[in-house]
């Protein structure tokens, strides 16, 4: 006679997302999603709304940028970027309460 499965609820799919600096997997609430605006400049999306494709940068990258591997990633704009996750990371040390999650 066999015996009868018990099966527990599913796992929760994590999406994950790859950085484009280091190129690693992480589950997509830990990484910082950079979009291009119409104007041509970055900006940060914090909630990942804003519209287009996104590029995700893990924190370990946005902390100590690298800049051979952010011109790799950001072309022309890694001056740019370079300078926004500088920033970034300045705002995020001064103030858990700007809406930046820094714990992951």
């Amino acid at each position: 006679m066999a015996a009868a499965r018990v099966q527990g609820p599913k796992p929760k799919h994590v999406p994950l997302r790859r950085c484009v600096v280091c190129r690693a997997s992480s589950p997509k609430a830990t990484l910082l999603r950079l979009v291009r605006d119409a104007d041509g400049s970055f900006k940060l999306d914090p909630g990942s709304v804003a519209g287009g494709r996104g590029a995700y940068v893990c924190r370990t990258c946005a902390a100590e940028p690298n800049e051979k591997r952010l011109r790799q990633a950001f072309r022309s704009q890694a001056a740019q970027v370079s300078a926004l996750l500088t920033a970034v990371q300045a705002v995020a040390g001064q103030s858990n309460d700007s809406g930046i999650r820094t714990e992951a």
